[in-house]
């Protein structure tokens, strides 16, 4: 109701205002307020990012999994294991049934990192440890990016591709004909490792999907029933009659996660160790970092804004704009290379992720990317922060501890490695700003 009526009440006021260009904007330090109403721009005090690493991110509720590894300029030698369980079928099987193979399946999600041109080798090794959330996260019962599980070194097979994630919809890699061959004789004989699900967990542990030697890029698949075993037999009738058996992934009763870490050294995020530092982009080039399983988050800061009480006019904050500027250079010429949607959070000293910042109707805030599809320059992510600046300054005082963090949607966080290098330099056409637009009266 209260943003209604400023606006409302600005309107009203821009009908005098309007006449007098000179009048509709002024800095913070000016004097110029003439006997009317004005309207004024401030965009004069400092936005200072940094780079907070997060400790662990949550990965088991992504809906992709990844494997790969590549190495990038900014974030270092990047490496992706995905974990997941399968459910076992339900099946009959014939006492003359012939083994034929077996396979592990999975569906590209189009999604895919560094250079997709080179051969790639993918590992399928059978997992040695329960794919479950630890005792420690029986609150948050989760799988994190750091989550390590064991599996057996001896892959149960391997493939070589170059991969081409936007063409092709499956990959299929075969696995040893031993394990075939005990999953066929186990059915077959009705075995307990085949009684029920809990059962054939304890014996089957899961999928391990490893890089292996040849690697230039991570690729997503989709984490869903696309994600299984099969095992192909045939009966020997009047003609071959050919049989598949799916031991597919289940979300809602399998578990899934993704192990992603990197290897910083001799890079500027070499720095950024614990999550109670940031690193402020004086000390990173300029920059400041986000990126999305690994944990890479931007932290703002506003040291300035308590400067705002000192403004003697009397005034109406109607409307204030926070505006970030990826790095020019750090992407090339298209809009589908930068994360689409980017959200706020509250944090303290010790950059804890608080909650989301919402709006005057209490929904998510999201960034609006505005982008530069001509000259490449003025790309930015524009951030419509009134509620939270009016909620600083409701009080009289701002605690220059808290800031905001600058994340991904938490889906994305999990399962992609979706990031984003902002410009921190102190250039207006570059430099971070916060915008606050007031009314000015006598």
């Amino acid at each position: 109701m209260r943003n209604k009526v400023f606006i409302g009440f600005l309107c009203c006021l821009l009908i005098y205002a309007c006449h007098d260009e000179e009048s509709l904007m002024v800095s913070l330090g000016d004097n110029y307020i003439n006997n009317q109403t004005n309207v004024a721009l401030i965009d004069t005090i400092s936005v200072q990012l940094s780079t907070v690493k997060i400790d662990s991110i949550p990965t088991s509720e992504s809906e992709y999994l990844l494997c790969g590894s590549y190495t990038d300029s900014d974030f270092g030698n990047v490496a992706a294991t995905a974990y997941a369980q399968i459910g076992m079928p339900t099946a009959e099987i014939d006492d003359d049934e012939i083994f034929d193979s077996i396979v592990v399946c999975m569906h590209y999600s189009g999604m895919s990192y560094g250079d997709t041109l080179l051969p790639q080798t993918i590992q399928a090794h059978r997992v040695i440890d329960d794919i479950e959330p630890s005792d420690d996260y029986d609150v948050e019962p989760y799988l994190y990016n750091t989550t390590d599980k064991r599996y057996n070194l001896l892959p149960l097979g391997s493939k070589t591709i170059v991969p081409k994630p936007n063409f092709h919809d499956t990959l299929t890699i075969r696995l040893s004909d031993e394990l075939g061959l005990e999953f066929l004789s186990y059915l077959r004989d009705e075995d307990d490792e085949f009684e029920s699900t809990t059962e054939f967990l304890d014996y089957f542990k899961g999928i391990a999907l490893v890089a292996g030697n040849e690697n230039n890029s991570v690729l997503g698949f989709n984490a869903d029933t696309s994600f299984q075993i099969r095992l192909y037999t045939h009966l020997v009738e009047a003609t071959k009659v050919y049989k598949t058996y799916s031991f597919k992934y289940e979300s809602a009763s399998l578990n899934h996660y993704n192990k992603v870490l990197n290897n910083v050294s001799g890079t500027y995020l070499e720095q950024a160790v614990t999550q109670r530092e940031e690193i402020p982009s004086a000390e990173t080039n300029n920059c400041s970092f986000l990126q999305g399983s690994l944990g890479y988050t931007t932290r703002l800061d506003f040291p300035g804004i308590s400067k705002i009480f000192e403004v003697e006019y009397k005034n109406i904050l109607y409307k204030a704009e926070l505006v970030l500027k990826p790095m020019p250079g750090t992407y090339s010429n298209n809009q589908e290379e930068l994360p689409q949607d980017l959200l706020l959070y509250y944090t303290d000293k010790k950059n804890n992720v608080v909650s989301a910042v919402s709006d005057a109707d209490g929904n998510t805030l999201y960034g609006t990317m505005y982008y530069d599809e001509f000259y490449n320059e003025y790309t930015q992510y524009v951030f419509d922060i009134t509620e939270y600046i009016y909620e600083e300054l409701s009080d009289g005082y701002v605690d220059p501890e808290d800031g905001l963090l600058v994340m991904l949607p938490e889906a994305d966080y999990g399962g992609t490695l979706d990031n984003l290098v902002f410009d921190g330099r102190s250039l207006a056409n570059y430099r971070p700003k916060l915008k606050l637009y007031y009314v000015f009266y006598e």
